[in-house]
């Protein structure tokens, strides 16, 4: 452990450059009297509102660790979207969702991003807007789709002033969700001038050139002539081309270390068809020896390749489902097409200064995109609150065994003449409908909010100000899924549907109907007119509502101790928040082939907290002894109380500054208590099905796409959290620009709200003791067909880690050198089940389903040299390896590979030229005029050139039940990817 972190600290002060990447490094205000205010002689430092307080401080190294991002390391960072800027820092681990690799959907809804500090899940991390609540994306995160989150993707990276990410729990500040962080995103304003970007980049010199992404921005600012008004705003564009796994050897067909196919389904072309023993040995002409005789049922596959017309004979017999297998990794896209689009525009007024200002903002933003997914699974033909479907017999009449025709809903006149078996195949069968082609998921957002309110500072006796706003989000998102109708499917089956009759209205082209006893490596012509009529664009429309209005008022000098003023701060808020989910009637149906049933959600909620807080200085400036140069203590509390489900909680936080000696070392600690109140989706969300895998007890049978249904649950209790934060920052005057930063970490979250694994009710199904709500539904045969679950409090959760920062700044001759380095190591992170008392480590192992793992070490490093206008910086990224763990009946477990990666950015500013100085002397006007042409266009002028992932190092080997066969919530298959960026300020 201890070489990896010497490693990353000698790396961050030789190898790393940053600005003002400080986690709480930040310059020392000027000291005060007694009274509060500034020593003469000294220069008065702004005072602000740092994220994770109420009271205005110049004093920005503070009780709370906080990371600062700038305007300058968002520049050169190399990340063209907030999204990966902020996924790619160190504290941000396990949990979070990225935009490439969720397109299925199974752990964020396609097209969205999201961030997770320390590993906990993503409803657990606040992100703010300009200090603020955002309106959660409308369908939620989790491999249940019920964790509420902020989509990143909906935040350009164009109009981010800096980011500040407060790596400790605020729920005193905040409320709801602060709990293992909070990022507060701080738009830009005040911005004086304007500026225009242009960028674009593609994955050059290593093969490929298929990731082409593209850029624009517009930035502007103007402000009256005595200062009292601004007015500013941003304009932004992005385009992104989409990757295919085929695009890449290592996804175009993922293999287990043993050589197998990991990345296979039963939903199958050929397909796996359930028989009755009758018919398969009536349409063989054969016993049917494959089989044991006991059992009467089994499934029949074609042979692989078949034209659709081979005879029963020729068909693969056996007691699974599975038969058949199909690589679904192929097809689909990793990395999705996208654009975006949008603006921000504010505004303040000053009526009387800083004692009464008036401001006010709009934010718009649309999102687009398009994902493609492996060809529609069918599932089994035979599902609770789904269209069954249903191949008709060889030829009209009675049948030799199988479901009868009242069962499946067929006239007694249906048949498919492709249908080797005078039986009616449904049940358990399933397909995959390859010859569909690929399903398409398009994703239309549009992200709005407003704010308007007033403020002031410096009243009364000069310590005093207000805030109050009120700010109203919104995010609606529109979907279109091509895919296929279970109902439809089941006529283009049936060649007595009218749809295959000439003389019929409803003709659709063709007398001949659907073959699915084909492989979709030979297609059937015939069946192209089926497919047309089949296909079908459901259309789903989602929104979800904040409305907050606050108001804040605090003093810098409650009253004057010896120290200095004490800080008070009080407020309260009024929130109301609602999320509404309408689906096509195909999904409503369960009419959707390869989905589970839907209905319509309408939710929402209405809460009010009121909250104070305390800054006591009990040694500064005035009074200083050895020992206690500085010393203050804080303390908060909030209330809050949830109308709807008449729930209330009280939280307390305390924290502590000290500079023993003077301010080249400062000691703090934090101690608090924070919940998160369950989300509107699990709370209310309306009965939702997903496929997971099971392993039978009963049976013994083993299934990757049991249907599970998921109910939420209204008796639900907020979550308890309790945060405590040790740490220090230095900055030796023996060298001058350096500073060191080490935070301690521990996180317990409890009652945590989750949904039982499948795998857990067929247990409990087994041993007769079965929870409320809780059911398993079985077939006469005792075939599982589904397990239905709700939510509960079910667990508790506990993160241990260290953060480490480094930053040395030098100027010589040659320019100026600045190094950062951010590292965080992961100690721990242990879940406790609350019913049985088991725990598990997550550190050492994996969410094995969604490619995610719980990382011990993850550090960013950089170096910067700038000089007359060039600034050259490279990055160095490194993300720890891991101990995979599979399935059980999968390879051993093995090590997944750490990686390091390098990133280089450099760049030229051109000086500004007289011109641009706006002086009115005669001498300027004259260098103005003479001033060539190339100068005046060049002047102000920066062009940057860089080069991400320089060695093109793929991804590491994973196993995953994922069709990447990577950590594919961890990594992309972007590789070595170059830009450049052309930006004119004016």
């Amino acid at each position: 452990m201890k070489h990896k972190l010497h490693l990353c600290l000698i790396t961050g002060l030789l190898l790393s450059r940053g600005a003002s990447f400080a986690q709480g490094v930040e310059a020392t205000p000027a000291p005060t009297d007694a009274n509060g205010s500034r020593v003469a002689g000294e220069v008065e430092t702004e005072r602000i509102i740092v994220t994770g307080s109420n009271i205005p401080t110049a004093n920005e190294v503070g009780p709370n660790p906080i990371l600062n991002i700038t305007r300058d390391i968002i520049e050169k960072s190399g990340e063209r979207t907030a999204a990966e800027l902020l996924r790619s820092q160190p504290v941000a681990n396990a949990n979070g969702v990225p935009t490439s690799n969720n397109g299925n959907g199974q752990n964020g809804p396609p097209g969205a991003s999201s961030i997770s500090l320390r590993g906990f899940d993503a409803s657990a991390t606040l992100v703010l807007l300009d200090g603020r609540r955002l309106a959660p994306y409308p369908v939620g995160t989790g491999s249940l789709g019920t964790q509420s989150f902020i989509d990143l993707n909906s935040i350009p990276s164009a109009a981010v002033e800096n980011i500040e990410i407060l790596k400790d729990g605020a729920s005193t500040t905040y409320g709801a969700d602060a709990v293992a962080g909070v990022v507060n995103i701080k738009l830009r304003h005040d911005f004086k001038g304007a500026e225009i970007s242009i960028g674009y980049g593609n994955t050059m010199f290593g093969g490929d050139d298929d990731a082409a992404e593209f850029t624009a921005s517009a930035i502007f600012g103007i402000a009256s002539p005595n200062g009292s008004s601004h007015l500013s705003g941003v304009l932004n564009y992005f385009k992104q081309e989409a990757i295919f796994y085929h695009d890449r050897a290592y996804t175009r067909s993922p293999r287990f270390l043993d050589g197998s196919i990991e990345t296979v389904s039963g939903n199958a072309s050929p397909g796996n068809f359930q028989v009755s023993r009758a018919a398969a040995e009536a349409a063989a002409g054969r016993p049917i020896t494959e089989v044991a005789a006991s059992r009467n049922t089994f499934f029949a596959a074609p042979p692989d390749l078949t034209n659709g017309t081979v005879p029963a004979s020729d068909y693969r017999y056996g007691r699974s489902n599975s038969i058949s297998l199909f690589d679904f990794s192929p097809f689909p896209s990793v990395q999705p097409e996208s654009e975006r689009y949008g603006g921000f525009l504010n505004a303040d007024h000053k009526f009387f200064g800083d004692q009464l200002v008036a401001y006010g903002d709009v934010f718009y933003q649309h999102v687009f995109t398009r994902y493609e997914l492996a060809p529609t699974p069918t599932g089994f033909f035979q599902q609770p609150n789904h269209t069954s479907i249903a191949i008709p017999p060889h030829a009209p009449g009675p049948t030799l065994g199988g479901p009868s025709y009242a069962d499946t809903g067929l006239t007694m006149g249906a048949y498919n003449p492709f249908n080797p078996f005078q039986q009616i195949l449904s049940g358990l069968s399933r397909f995959r409908l390859a010859e569909f082609g690929n399903r398409i998921s398009i994703d239309e957002t549009d992200a709005t909010a407003f704010t308007i309110g007033l403020k002031g500072d410096r009243l009364f006796n000069g310590t005093w100000g207000y805030d109050a706003a009120f700010r109203y989000s919104q995010i609606e998102t529109d979907s279109d899924l091509k895919a296929a109708s279970r109902s439809l499917f089941n006529r283009v089956l049936n060649a007595s549907d009218p749809i295959f009759d000439l003389a019929s209205p409803q003709y659709i082209g063709s007398t001949v109907p659907y073959n699915p006893f084909g492989d979709f490596r030979r297609p059937i012509a015939s069946n192209q007119a089926s497919i047309d009529f089949a296909t079908i664009h459901a259309k789903n429309s989602h929104a979800s509502k904040v409305a907050t209005v606050d108001l804040t008022t605090y003093t810098t000098a409650l009253f004057n101790l010896p120290a200095g003023g004490v800080g008070f701060a009080l407020g309260g808020q009024f929130r109301r928040e609602s999320i509404r989910q309408e689906f096509d009637p195909y999904f409503l149906a369960g009419d959707v082939t390869g989905y589970g049933a839907a209905t319509f959600t309408h939710a929402g909620r209405k809460s009010f907290g009121i909250y104070s807080e305390l800054n006591v200085p009990l040694f500064g400036s005035p009074n200083a002894i050895p020992g206690f140069h500085a010393l203050e203590v804080v303390g908060s509390a909030r209330f809050e109380q949830y109308l709807n489900n008449d729930t209330n909680i009280l939280v307390p936080k305390v924290g502590l500054r000290w500079q023993p000696f003077d301010d080249t070392l400062t000691l703090r600690a934090t101690w608090g208590k924070g919940f998160r109140e369950p989300s509107l989706f699990e709370l209310f969300n309306s009965p939702a099905e997903f496929f997971r895998r099971t392993d039978d007890p009963l049976t013994g049978d083993t299934n990757n796409e049991t249907p599970f249904l998921l109910r939420s649950n209204p008796k639900l209790q907020p979550e308890d959290s309790r945060n405590f934060t040790v740490g220090l920052v230095c900055s030796p005057k023996f060298i001058p620009g350096l500073t060191l930063t080490a935070d301690y970490y521990d996180i317990e979250r409890k009652d945590v709200v989750g949904a039982p694994d499948p795998n857990e009710i067929l247990l409990r199904e087994a041993s007769g003791t079965l929870l409320p709500g809780e059911a398993v539904e079985r077939d006469a045969d005792g075939t599982l067909l589904r397990v239905i679950g709700q939510f509960y409090n079910r667990a508790n959760e506990r993160a241990r880690g260290f953060d480490f920062g480094l930053q040395y700044q030098i100027t010589t001759p040659l320019g100026t050198f600045t190094s950062l380095t951010q590292a965080s190591f992961l100690e721990s992170f242990i879940f406790t089940d609350v019913t049985s008392g088991e725990q598990f480590e997550a550190r050492s192992g994996v969410a094995f389903v969604f490619g995610d793992a719980w990382l011990k070490w993850k550090g960013k490093s950089r170096l910067e040299w700038s000089w007359k206008g060039f600034d050259v910086v490279t990055t160095v990224t490194y993300l720890d390896g891991y101990h995979e763990n599979p399935p059980p009946d999968f390879v051993a477990e093995h090590w997944v590979k750490q990686t390091w990666t390098f990133d280089l950015q450099s760049s030229y500013t051109f000086a500004k030229s007289a011109v641009g100085e706006h002086t009115e002397s005669a001498a300027s006007k004259l260098n103005a005029q003479s001033t060539s042409p190339w100068k005046r266009l060049l002047s102000d002028t920066t062009i940057t050139i860089g080069c991400n992932n320089i060695f093109d190092r793929d991804p590491p080997r994973a196993y995953g039940i994922n069709q990447a066969g990577y950590p594919d919530y961890l990594y992309n298959s972007v590789g070595r990817f170059v830009y450049f960026k052309l930006t004119k300020s004016f």
